[in-house]
């Protein structure tokens, strides 16, 4: 009941603060239109260079794909690497430690609050103006897609933010965690489908990307494929067992620092 509380404090504050200083949604809206837009654009030119099919694939189907991913990308789970990396650096963790409250927990829903009025303005508008210019793919019109759609963004939400907080407890020990955050982060980018679609990919790339916990954190981009129909529950557990797995591995990581704290700061 009290993470409960401390969830709700922290997201309607940080959400209200965002309504009031709208600087982050203007940035976020201002990032969509000249990644994603631009890209979008050049993938509708190579379309039409081929026929409007590439690999089998739609151009509406990959649109939606790299939207999604776009749409994912403005919650920015993975700036919870650098808060942990600031934590330790200017040595607030040590008073965040001695709180009566999970410094995980805390961190994880700080940084959900901090990017879900963003994501859920742009996820709107950017959905609707999609919609109408390029209509749906047959595959977001089956009545499993909403379901699996809202289970696996769940799923790709904890696991991202487990996936960069495990990359920002490594600031207990190296404190410079730039060089290992970009080879995450790139390989996140890579396999989660952003500049090209995950459809596109050569087989041992897009296998990379089903069993991989860098591809599974962004198997929101998966939902539109037809594929998605027959295999979704495969790829759902897949993100699950990442999920345990990770989670298991940041549980253990987080007392070792927390020893380590004890230890260094007396």
């Amino acid at each position: 009941m009290k993470e409960i509380r401390l969830a709700n404090k922290i997201i309607t504050k940080l959400v209200k603060d965002h309504v009031h200083y709208p600087d982050r949604l203007i940035a976020d809206t201002f990032a969509m239109l000249a990644r994603c837009g631009v890209l979008l654009i050049l993938y509708w030119y190579v379309f039409q260079l081929n026929g409007g099919v590439v690999n089998g694939v739609t151009y509406v189907v990959a649109a939606w794909s790299i939207f999604f991913y776009f749409s994912f990308s403005t919650l920015r789970l993975r700036d919870i690497s650098y808060s942990i990396m600031r934590d330790v650096q200017t040595g607030s963790v040590e008073v965040l430690f001695n709180k009566p409250i999970s410094y995980l927990l805390y961190r994880f829903w700080w940084q959900i609050g901090f990017g879900l009025y963003s994501f859920l303005v742009v996820t709107i508008l950017g959905a609707l103006i999609l919609a109408i210019f390029i209509g749906l793919p047959d595959s977001m019109t089956i009545g499993i897609f909403l379901p699996t759609l809202l289970l696996t963004l769940l799923g790709a939400s904890l696991l991202s933010l487990i996936l960069y907080g495990l990359v920002g407890l490594l600031a207990f020990w190296i404190e410079d965690i730039h060089p290992i955050f970009w080879i995450v982060d790139k390989a996140v980018m890579i396999l989660g489908g952003s500049y090209l679609a995950v459809a596109l990919f050569p087989k041992f790339l897009y296998q990379a990307a089903l069993y991989s916990p860098f591809g599974a954190s962004l198997f929101v981009t998966h939902t539109v494929y037809d594929s998605w129909q027959a295999n979704w529950y495969v790829l759902l557990t897949w993100q699950f067992a990442w999920i345990v797995f990770l989670g298991i591995l940041m549980h253990f990581l987080f007392i070792r620092a927390q020893k380590k704290v004890s230890v260094n700061g007396g």
